[in-house]
């Protein structure tokens, strides 16, 4: 008796564009990725304002500006000065109306409410939150600037830019954007607007915005090209960056670590005027390797889903 056996295959389209992949995978990693980085907000903004170690690292580490030179405190007031509200419009009109030529309605509203949601969102959170002082006369500042504006706004738009661009330019636009939100973050820091926790809340809550924006647009109009689909899923310069942003991020936050329970550096630094230079170093480390994984993160999440129409 012959035995006759039943082999599945993939029907193989004709056309090298037809989608045979479906991007079900890459929207449940962004939202999840989202979700994550949302609910991470919470324990940062909690253990780093409303807890006396947590409040003794952030002040350390301003207190540890003594060693920026003047140069260096001038070059971070002149970078913050360029992020300014108008040029923030421009640069999100702007790709609005790139979204929209590449991706049709559905992209450009994806990158207006990614942009516009982060910065409501971080506006209302620096409004809304209370930080109440709990290290008396020995506290660097007082009030709330979590998170920070300035860093919400840059982030907003890099991943943006991640997403109105063309698959091939990805992880380039990745690695560029990634350099410049450390550049901002580490120089509100520098020049003592916003504490180490502003930063990372503000590279947060744009990544919660971005991953949970193109979940839904993936969901939307995302496709698969049939030999390109691996594509813009982020190379090896991607994965290179995401592992040493991870590895500088746990290089800086043990050192900090180190100082976060010793009340006497604190008292010593604030009777000095600033004498904690380790900590200043160690979180613009952190600031930089946290920006690195944030991009590397998103773009790995999307795994090379096209999400412009077509041709």
């Amino acid at each position: 008796m012959r035995r006759y056996r039943m082999r599945l295959r993939r029907s193989r389209p004709r056309d090298a564009r037809t989608p045979v992949v479906l991007p079900s995978h890459s929207a449940r990693r962004l939202a999840l990725l989202g979700f994550g980085a949302g609910v991470l907000v919470v324990p940062i903004w909690a253990w780093t304002t409303q807890t006396v170690e947590g409040q003794r690292i952030a002040d350390l580490v301003l207190y540890g500006r003594i060693v920026a030179t003047p140069a260096a405190l001038g070059a971070a007031s002149e970078t913050l000065a360029t992020v300014s509200l108008a040029y923030g419009v421009i640069a999100a009109l702007g790709l609005v109306l790139l979204g929209l030529a590449r991706g049709g309605f559905g992209l450009a509203t994806a990158t207006f409410v990614l942009i516009a949601g982060a910065n409501v969102t971080a506006q209302a959170l620096e409004t809304l939150l209370q930080r109440p002082n709990l290290l008396g006369h020995d506290a660097y500042a007082t009030g709330n600037s979590f998170p920070s504006g300035h860093v919400t706004l840059v982030a907003s738009l890099g991943f943006a830019c991640i997403l109105v661009v063309p698959r091939r330019l990805r992880t380039p636009v990745v690695i560029l954007v990634s350099v410049i939100v450390a550049v901002v973050g580490v120089s509100t820091i520098t020049a003592g607007w916003h504490r180490l926790a502003d930063v990372l809340g503000a590279i947060l809550i744009a990544l919660a915005w971005a991953s949970l924006v193109t979940a839904v647009l993936v969901r939307a109009q995302g496709w698969m090209p049939r030999r390109t689909w691996g594509m813009g899923h982020g190379g090896w310069a991607t994965r290179l960056a995401g592992l040493a942003g991870a590895g500088v991020i746990i290089a800086g936050v043990a050192s900090l670590g180190v100082a976060a329970f010793d009340p006497a550096r604190l008292g010593d630094a604030a009777a000095a005027g600033g004498s904690e230079p380790r900590t200043f170093v160690a979180a613009l480390v952190v600031t930089l390797g946290s920006a690195l994984v944030a991009f590397a993160a998103f773009e790995w999440a999307m795994r090379g889903v096209a999400l412009e129409a077509p041709r």
